[in-house]
């Protein structure tokens, strides 16, 4: 007899979501997931900084899905000296996501089933989020969120970066780098946890994002 969402909540079973795009029902899914787990907790006031936090971590992982279909064949995307025109592909990417033709990409997201796979498990003191997609980020993509990481445990809340950081911030929000992350990071903390709780790794063609929330 299969085994119920709320029966796997309960028995604090790993429940997975699988995600080709940040569709309605993988909204709706992971909604319902944590839901189901803070209320065995009596935490529902936990429900939307925690959703937030995984639902950027999906659309990361989804966008870097898109980009590596996009960039298929494009051999030169971690070589110093095709930058110019790297980054001219991308913002050409980034338009592509904007519109309409995103829809495209995740249809061939679906025929290469290439998919961001989500992992929820809640245990007696935390809860357990693991993003996973199978893309390898390149080495400035991984300086990036290192350097993102860093910056953001300097910082006891979002505005403290914007006041101190203003010139870059225009840049992230155009190349949609970073702001994500350190939300995450501070989200975190106000949570009760820190920052060796959220952690990034990339290597053996995946990155992982894992995310762990005290509960108690």
């Amino acid at each position: 007899m299969e085994m119920t969402l709320e029966q796997a909540v309960l028995q604090n079973k790993k429940i997975k979501i699988f995600a080709y795009s940040v569709s309605d029902y993988v909204e709706t899914r992971m909604k319902e997931v944590l839901s189901l787990i803070f209320k065995k907790y009596n935490k529902l006031d936990m429900m939307p900084p925690v959703y937030t936090c995984l639902k950027e971590l999906v659309i990361n992982a989804v966008k870097a899905n898109f980009k590596n279909i996009y960039f298929e064949g494009y051999s030169s995307k971690n070589a110093s000296e095709n930058v110019l025109e790297y980054e001219m592909a991308l913002k050409l990417f980034k338009l592509e996501l904007s519109r309409e033709n995103a829809a495209s990409l995740e249809r061939l997201a679906r025929a290469a089933d290439m998919k961001a796979e989500v992992s929820i498990q809640s245990g007696p003191t935390c809860l357990d989020i693991t993003v996973t997609n199978p893309v390898e980020m390149t080495d400035r993509e991984k300086t990036t969120v290192h350097n993102k990481l860093k910056c953001a445990s300097r910082y006891n809340d979002i505005t403290e970066y914007f006041a101190e950081n203003d010139d870059e911030v225009s840049t992230e929000i155009d190349e949609g780098a970073g702001l994500g992350l350190i939300l995450i990071s501070m989200m975190l903390r106000s949570m009760g946890g820190s920052d060796s709780d959220f952690i990034i790794t990339s290597e053996n063609n995946k990155t992982t994002a894992v995310l762990k929330i005290p509960i108690k």
